[in-house]
């Protein structure tokens, strides 16, 4: 079920209750005061007629005393005076006055019965009907009884009131029409029936189309979410509410997008690795070919001292190449899974052990190394960072011709002029002499004047297995995994490297570090 019939059908069941709740009290106590107001009414005609009917009795008593000049006796309660005229005979003159009470008192819709000791002697009720017990039992002189029944689709308020004369009871049961508060009822019943109806089917109106209304942005987030689901990365949600929807649109956005960002880094690393493995399977199978090819024909051949020594040399060479591409592997894959440790190190002490392991090789190639080195100490993993710098010398060497010169400098520098964001390079402040914060850096430069390289070459130059120069690389021994492995140490350090190079002019290399 939709969720907008959720919110229908919940709105309609609560307020049906509601409705009804209020409804059935209201009419509930309608008929109550309605029922109250014909019971008063019944009490006092059964009053009236109790009254006429003592009165009656009373003057037949004094008729009677005046004859026979008997002495007078009070009637219960109502100080009426006894005769010592018989029961009988007093049962006797009843249906007669009663008679004359009902022509005088009686109203409309009204009757009512004369029990005498226990029988009904008067009555001008033409239905007759039988009167339980109910209306009897516990009854005291001075308080009287009540029940409602409902007689031919109509309903009476029976009341009765009791007397005693000659220690015999006199019940007087008066009858009276009680069909208008129930009336009433039918047509409240009725009235509130038709007009929640109306009230139901209106607000079900409104309510479908406000549900509608607000439920519409949950359907948009429904269908865009089908088409990410899909694969339709580039679909968003535009709901502009300000409310708790619009806030979950927002954020749904935000999702879709780092889902989308992530399958892009997901497909780009995917696409990374497979151009790993063809370049790794490419510059393997180089070598291996090579040194299959000398072995099988020093194995298969005689051949001269000469061209076995130029034979084992190959394999020898381009085995050691495979063994340091080998070692730059697993140093490349080792960094990318585990953290490095620091510790403070001096770094014109590190760069004259830089240039002392690549002195010799400089030397063969009768390159010379000049260094300006401004001492600071820094936060560094000492083996790796000089691993990071021996690959950059190294690159430095094979770009150099001979006799050329190789640049190493290190200096302290204000990194907002090297247009180095903060975020990237996690730079310190210091306090200048004019007191205004400034940030400053390390800055490493490694320059030669060799063949350089065009931007495009520059951007790429820290992917694997890439070289500029593939034929001059592999002459030089090189396998594209230097670079890699640099740039991995320098984000380890939170280290930022520039590229600036130009066919013909040669290349400079500016390491950026945090102080």
């Amino acid at each position: 079920m939709k969720f907008r019939y959720k919110v229908l059908f919940t709105n309609l069941i609560l307020l049906s209750l509601g409705l009804g709740l209020v409804g059935y009290l209201m009419i509930h106590k309608n008929f109550e005061l309605a029922k109250q107001t014909q019971l008063k009414n019944a009490i006092v005609q059964n009053n009236l007629v109790q009254s006429s009917v003592e009165y009656e009795l009373l003057q037949l008593l004094n008729s009677v005393s005046d004859n026979s000049e008997t002495s007078n006796n009070n009637i219960d309660n109502n100080n009426a005076e006894k005769s010592s005229i018989s029961a009988s005979s007093i049962a006797a003159q009843l249906p007669q006055i009663g008679s004359r009470v009902s022509s005088s008192v009686r109203s409309r819709d009204s009757f009512f019965y004369i029990y005498f000791d226990g029988e009904k002697v008067y009555t001008d009720d033409k239905s007759d009907a039988r009167i339980g017990d109910t209306l009897f039992k516990n009854l005291t002189t001075g308080n009287k009884n009540y029940v409602i029944k409902e007689e031919s689709q109509k309903h009476y308020i029976y009341v009765t009131s009791q007397s005693v004369i000659d220690e015999k009871n006199l019940w007087i049961v008066s009858k009276c029409d009680a069909s208008e508060a129930y009336t009433l009822l039918d047509e409240q019943i009725n009235y509130f029936r038709l007009i929640i109806i109306v009230i139901l089917i209106a607000e079900s109106a409104a309510m479908y189309f406000i549900s509608r209304y607000m439920t519409k942005p949950l359907e948009k987030l429904n269908h865009v979410s089908e088409e990410i689901a899909q694969g339709d990365y580039a679909t968003r949600v535009n709901v502009k509410s300000h409310d708790e929807i619009g806030l979950l649109a927002q954020k749904f956005n935000i999702m879709a997008q780092a889902v989308s960002d992530h399958v892009d880094e997901l497909n780009d690393m995917v696409h990374r690795r497979e151009q790993f493995v063809a370049d790794f399977t490419h510059e393997i199978k180089t070598p291996m070919t090579s040194i299959i090819g000398y072995a099988d024909t020093m194995r298969s051949l005689e051949l001269p001292r000469e061209e076995q020594m130029m034979a084992l040399g190959y394999i020898f060479s381009e085995g050691k190449r495979l063994e340091s591409m080998s070692q730059k592997l697993f140093e490349l894959i080792y960094l990318r899974r585990h953290d490095i440790e620091k510790a403070r190190v001096h770094m014109a002490d590190l760069c004259a052990e830089v240039v002392k392991v690549v002195e010799p090789a400089y030397e063969n190639r009768h390159l010379t190394i000049e260094t300006e080195i401004e001492d600071a100490v820094l936060l560094l993993n000492r083996e790796l960072f000089i691993t990071a710098l021996v690959n950059l010398m190294d690159n430095a060497r094979k770009a150099s011709e001979e006799g050329q010169q190789v640049w190493v400098t290190g200096k302290f520098v204000d990194s907002r002029a090297c247009n180095i964001p903060k975020d990237k390079t996690d730079i310190g402040e210091t306090e200048s002499a004019d007191d205004e914060k400034c940030m400053t850096a390390y800055e490493i430069c490694i320059i030669d004047h060799g063949i350089g390289m065009t931007k495009e070459q520059a951007a790429k130059i820290c992917d694997e297995f890439y070289m500029a120069d593939k034929s001059r690389a592999r002459k030089e021994g090189g396998a594209g995994i230097g670079m890699s492995l640099v740039a991995i140490i320098l984000e380890h350090h939170n280290a930022v490297l520039s590229v600036e190079s130009e066919p013909g002019c040669g290349t400079t290399m500016r390491i950026l570090l945090p102080w």
